[in-house]
């Protein structure tokens, strides 16, 4: 007897509407469903100032590293102007 033999009463079936369904939640209400979207984490005020400027956290560091090797490269040399 192998394993396939431990359960002969196994069948599979297709999934039903409840089995596919089971991960989404159950509404009650006729408006929740329409209402979820709000609730959504997409939609919180974290993700939307997290969010808010994409791209500026590497153009600060890309901006920096700039300026660091431009001074490295060529420091600045501060001379006194000379009067006539």
């Amino acid at each position: 007897m192998g394993p396939a033999d431990a359960s002969p009463l196994h069948v599979r079936l297709r999934p039903t509407i409840v089995v596919v369904m089971a991960d989404h939640p159950l509404y009650r209400d006729p408006w929740a469903k329409r209402e979820a979207w709000r609730k959504h984490p997409i939609f919180s005020k974290s993700y939307f100032l997290r969010n808010m400027f994409p791209g500026f956290g590497i153009a600060v560091v890309a901006f920096s590293v700039y300026v660091i090797y431009d001074e490295i490269r060529q420091p600045r040399t501060i001379k006194k102007a000379e009067h006539h």
